[in-house]
């Protein structure tokens, strides 16, 4: 007869903690999830991995007597086809041992003997996808472990008179899938809320007999609401609760060098003190690679020294095994690197503002001159150095880059862009609108952190936006109709220039220019009854036709061919601006002191400085009169002068302008 009694006198347990140490040392992490790390608290988080997401960890129980650091686990992400992304974790070392030695007496031999029962969570894998910028949905499924070895002692007849106790062993396991959905949304900048539902969905396994159904964890169905408010640029704060009775708060400071401050507290309503742990922890990024230190400590430590009484061991009270009643002090330590050719974005574009229409004329200015701004933001905890970008397809070679310049953790500044043209944009012949890229992008990166489409106004190669600077652009001087019908004016009258003054010499080649053109110009209105609508030299000689701006164009870019300089006079009357008239000036190059020898009345010509800064005589003439010959032109040119800005003030007052051509 085999008699056999059972005394358990105590228990051994460790638990190990939570996989991620920025997740332990927070303690409410599902609404800042964004990669790889920590995974389970909440899956739909995991479309913030910018390509691939590769992690690793370990950690050392401090409350009790251990192997000093273990591997906890690896875990890996990949986002894929732009708002989709996996994950996959395994964590050897989430794991709950618990040792119940025990006594047996067979045939009046008493044997010792321990049943050893262990829990864990090996694997997790998460799918999710981005709806929008602001909302992701999250899929996991989690593995977890059970296995209880359970020791068996038997009396054998060896012979007639010989018996022995022989030992054996029984081992049980059963593996249960869970199914978890999360959900992350960002109603605004600097608020995300996360909600995940735990245990949804299980397939349960089997394996282990009913008589050890008092080791079964529990497996209730419960939710997990988290919020996360970035308070300012370097400093996170958040909060979480669950269904079961279970709460946290922590907070995450970046005080600079790329340095991470971080503090948590954990809540259980199920013991005793409420506040049942708190935890620590430090980060530190640099390039692709992050690392990360957490210590949690316990506030009760009456069953968290690895041994506990086996009345006091309940599975039931067990919710997570990483912060189970008999989990122990610890730090982890754990290393992340994000591989592959995205990462994490560091600005993003808030608006884009077009300056205006795109006027090819003046498309050489441009390049100097801004054409519109990109609102940006530094989404990031540190300072960087932005840029700005634009191209526009086929009428430019290439994307223009800006300045860089600082932008602070949390600042928005405005970028101005430029852009250089090709010589295409001169063959927009009418209005036209194109879809142009504006490009931010932090410096010393190689890939753009955020795009943006702008819609570019593209004028027609005649338009002009009626401002006397940009007039300027029509003067062609190089041009080869230009310079050739120049040179054969002079040629013709070369005879007339030889005994001329070489101090007049301007002043001469100008009238004999005028006067070529005597009774071959005819002053027409706008032909396409648009005041901003120019013709370029070329084209007035071809058709021997202009307004007012028209000739003004064809005689600066004729004698600026033969080194005159010009300018144009801009007249907009403040009390009839629809008499607005443009005419021109040009420099004889004779000093003051020699202007009798231009004209006996000086108020027939103007003092100013020449580009080489030089005071010089300027003649003034209008050039819808030039049809009538130089004379003329000079007479009404200088008439025109007077009434406007020696007796109208109008340089003074402002609605008369004078821009240099050069």
């Amino acid at each position: 007869m085999l008699l056999c009694s059972l005394g358990m006198t105590g228990s051994t347990a460790c638990a190990q903690a939570i996989f991620s140490p920025r997740a332990s040392a927070l303690g409410a992490y599902g609404a800042l999830v964004r990669d790889a790390r920590g995974f389970t608290a909440n899956p739909a988080g995991i479309v913030g991995i910018k390509d691939w997401d590769i992690y690793t960890a370990t950690y050392s129980a401090t409350s009790t007597s251990g192997e000093g650091f273990v591997f906890s686990g690896f875990g890996i992400g990949k986002r894929f086809f732009g708002n989709n992304a996996l994950a996959l974790q395994y964590t050897p070392g989430t794991s709950l041992d618990v040792v119940q030695p025990s006594s047996f007496t067979i045939a009046g031999l008493s044997l010792t003997a321990e049943r050893q029962i262990s829990y864990g969570e090996p694997l997790a894998a998460a799918y999710a996808y981005r709806i929008t910028d602001r909302l992701s949905f999250g899929i996991q499924e989690r593995m977890q472990t059970e296995k209880i070895t359970d020791p068996e002692y038997s009396l054998q007849k060896i012979s007639d008179s010989l018996n022995a106790v022989l030992p054996a062993q029984q081992e049980f396991n059963r593996s249960t899938w869970f199914t978890d959905i999360g959900a992350l949304w960002k109603p605004a900048e600097n608020i995300a809320l996360s909600a995940l539902g735990r245990g949804l969905f299980r397939v349960n396994g089997s394996g282990i007999p009913s008589t050890f159904d008092s080791y079964t964890l529990p497996r209730e169905r419960y939710l997990e609401l988290c919020a996360a408010w970035n308070a300012a640029p370097s400093l996170t704060i958040a909060a979480g609760g669950s269904t079961d009775n279970r709460g946290s708060l922590g907070i995450e400071w970046i005080p600079g060098l790329n340095i991470a401050l971080r503090g948590g507290l954990y809540s259980d309503g199920g013991e005793i003190p409420f506040i049942n742990a708190c935890g620590i922890g430090v980060g530190w990024a640099y390039l692709f690679l992050e690392a990360d230190a957490s210590y949690v400590r316990f506030t009760n430590q009456s069953d968290r020294k690895g041994s506990v009484s086996v009345s006091s061991f309940d599975p039931s009270g067990i919710k997570d095994l990483g912060m189970s009643p008999f989990s122990g002090d610890r730090v982890s330590i754990s290393i992340r690197a994000v591989l592959g050719g995205a990462r994490e974005s560091l600005i993003r574009i808030e608006g884009v503002e077009m300056l205006g229409g795109i006027y090819p004329s003046a498309y050489q200015s441009l390049a100097y001159r801004p054409i519109g701004n990109v609102r940006v933001r530094n989404t990031s905890g540190k300072p960087v150095q932005a840029r700005a970008s634009f191209f526009l397809e086929k009428l430019m070679d290439g994307p223009t880059e800006s300045q860089p310049l600082i932008i602070q953790p949390g600042e928005s500044v405005d970028l101005p862009f430029t852009a250089v043209f090709n010589d295409r944009v001169k063959g927009v012949p009418a209005i036209t609108i194109r879809d142009g890229t504006v490009s931010v992008r932090a410096a010393l990166e190689n890939d753009y952190d955020d795009h943006a489409r702008a819609r570019v106004l593209i004028h027609g190669r005649n338009d002009w936006d009626g401002s006397p600077g940009a007039l300027r652009y029509f003067v062609t001087p190089d041009d080869p109709d230009v310079i050739r019908t120049a040179r054969e004016i002079m040629v013709k009258n070369r005879d007339s220039l030889s005994g001329v003054p070489a101090e007049l010499g301007s002043l001469r080649r100008a009238k004999m220019l005028c006067d070529a053109f005597t009774g071959t110009l005819v002053y027409v209105s706008d032909p396409k009854h648009l005041t901003e609508f120019v013709q370029y030299s070329t084209e007035t000689l071809r058709s021997r036709t202009g307004d007012c701006t028209d000739m003004t164009v064809l005689f600066a870019s004729l004698l600026s061919s033969m080194g005159i300089s010009t300018a144009f006079v801009d007249v907009v009357p403040p009390a009839s601006p629809e008499k607005s008239h443009i005419f021109l000036l040009f420099d004889t190059g004779v000093s003051p002191q020699f202007g009798d020898h231009v004209s006996s009345n000086p108020k027939r010509y103007v003092l100013r400085r020449s580009k080489s800064g030089r005071e010089t005589i300027w003649v003034p003439l209008e050039s819808t009169a030039i049809t009538r010959g130089f004379d003329d032109a000079w007479t009404e040119g200088a008439q025109q002068y007077f009434d406007d800005v020696e007796l109208g003030l109008g340089l003074v007052a402002g609605w008369v302008h004078i821009v240099d051509v050069y």
